[in-house]
């Protein structure tokens, strides 16, 4: 158990050491990744972390605007319109993804902002407040 940890370790290791040249919390950095189909995803330590991290930080973002329209919603703060959405309930992570990636394609010119930045705009036209 613990060879297998410490190799996985080692591996992160080495993958992040490659990567420390590139921006990788640009949007043109982390689209690439969310493109890839599950198998693609598991042929390299550094596709799989990747595609986990474009899934993990759209998640975080969908989320982020669920909390702000709830606190909203208790009167505990009011929004800037920017922060404000209206994502359907039930929507998946996998949609929410290709909400992203299709913004990122329309909108080229934009990706070398953070990609949570990117994921925010994308969601926020994809599903403006009904306010």
């Amino acid at each position: 158990m613990r060879v297998t940890i410490c190799s996985f370790l080692l591996a992160l290791t080495i993958t992040t050491a490659n990567a420390a040249d590139e921006d990788t919390t640009r949007a043109s950095y982390l689209l690439p990744y969310c493109k890839l189909a599950k198998e693609q995803a598991g042929t390299s330590t550094r596709s799989a972390l990747n595609v986990g991290q474009c899934m993990g930080i759209v998640e975080g973002v969908s989320q982020m605007f669920q909390l702000l329209n709830e606190a909203q919603t208790a009167g505990t703060v009011q929004l800037d319109p920017v922060l404000c959405t209206s994502i359907p309930v039930g929507i998946t992570t996998q949609q929410l993804v290709d909400v992203v990636v299709t913004y990122g394609e329309t909108f080229p010119e934009l990706t070398d902002r953070p990609f949570t930045v990117l994921a925010m705009s994308a969601m926020h036209v994809a599903w403006p407040c009904k306010k």
